[in-house]
C-alpha cells in the first residue's frame, strides 16, 4: 500500500471499526480520521493514536515499512477495546502538566528543559529529567530524540506560507542528525557564548548562518555547532 490514506483505511477495516468507533478508541475526531483516509492530510500525531487503537505497527502506518497487521499474530482485535480504550487521548498544542506515558514507552520522547539541551547525552545514558514523555510519530532516532518548548518569537513566521513555531509550541529534535541540509530547522549552540538557539540552517558557497523566520530578528552569522535537527512539531488536530 503506497499511501498513508490507504494504510489507515485498511487498518481500520482490519480492526473492524467504524470511524465513530475509531474516534472513541483513539481520541482522534472522526472528521480527522476521514481526512486521513481521503488523503487530505499528511503525517500528524493522530497516526500514533490510531496505530494504538488499531493495534498496528505505527511505523507501518506512517511509512509502509514493517509488518502489516495481517502479517503478524494479533493478541486480539482492536474492537474488543473500542468501548474502553486504554488511555485514549486528544492531541493538543499544549499538553496537560501530568504525564500521559511512562518514561521510555516505545514511540515516545522526553520533553526536556532548555537548560538541559547543551548537555543532552541521550535517553539511553540513564535517568532523564523530563517534564513528561510525548508520542513522536515522525522518523527519529530512538533514545537520541527529545521534545522542547519553543522560546521567544524568532521562529514565528509572519504569514501563512511558512510553518510557524510560536512560543510554547513543542518541537521534536533528533540529535543524531547533525549534518542538516539548507533550509532545515535546527537546534544550535553559539560557540562564543554557548547560547542555545532554534533557527533555520542556511548554507551557501561554503558559508553557514542561522536564519530566524521572524523578520524582526537578525540572522546569526557567528560560528555555531549543530546539536540536532527538528524532525517534527506537536500540533493540534483541529
Amino acid at each position: 500500500m503506497e499511501t498513508i490514506a490507504a494504510r489507515a483505511l485498511a487498518a481500520r477495516k482490519y480492526a473492524r471499526m467504524t470511524q465513530k468507533q475509531a474516534e472513541a478508541a483513539s481520541g482522534v475526531k472522526q472528521s480527522n480520521i476521514s481526512k486521513i483516509e481521503r488523503g487530505d492530510t499528511g503525517r500528524s500525531m493522530a497516526l500514533l493514536a490510531l496505530a494504538r487503537a488499531y493495534r498496528v505497527d505505527p511505523n507501518w502506518l506512517d511509512t509502509g515499512d514493517g509488518p502489516a497487521p495481517w502479517d503478524v499474530p494479533q493478541p486480539g482485535t482492536a474492537r474488543d477495546n473500542a468501548s474502553e480504550p486504554p488511555g485514549a487521548y486528544r492531541v493538543t498544542r499544549t499538553p496537560p502538566s501530568g504525564p500521559s506515558f511512562h518514561p521510555g514507552t516505545p514511540g515516545t520522547v522526553p520533553l526536556i528543559a532548555w537548560t538541559r539541551v547543551a548537555s543532552w547525552k541521550g535517553a539511553a545514558q540513564g535517568a532523564v529529567q523530563a517534564e513528561r514523555w510525548l508520542p513522536c510519530v515522525a522518523h527519529h532516532s530512538p533514545g537520541n530524540t527529545y521534545a522542547l518548548r519553543v522560546r521567544g518569537d524568532s521562529m514565528t513566521a509572519p504569514n501563512g506560507h511558512l510553518k510557524s513555531y510560536p512560543a510554547e509550541s513543542i518541537i521534536f529534535v533528533d540529535t543524531q542528525r547533525t549534518a542538516p541540509e539548507d533550509g532545515e530547522r535546527i537546534i544550535a549552540r553559539l560557540d562564543a557564548s554557548n547560547e542555545v538557539t532554534f533557527k533555520v540552517f542556511k548554507q551557501e558557497d561554503g558559508r553557514r548562518w542561522l536564519l530566524p523566520l521572524n523578520p524582526k530578528h537578525e540572522p546569526i552569522r557567528a560560528a555555531f555547532t549543530v546539536l540536532g535537527t527538528v524532525v517534527g512539531k506537536w500540533e493540534d488536530e483541529d
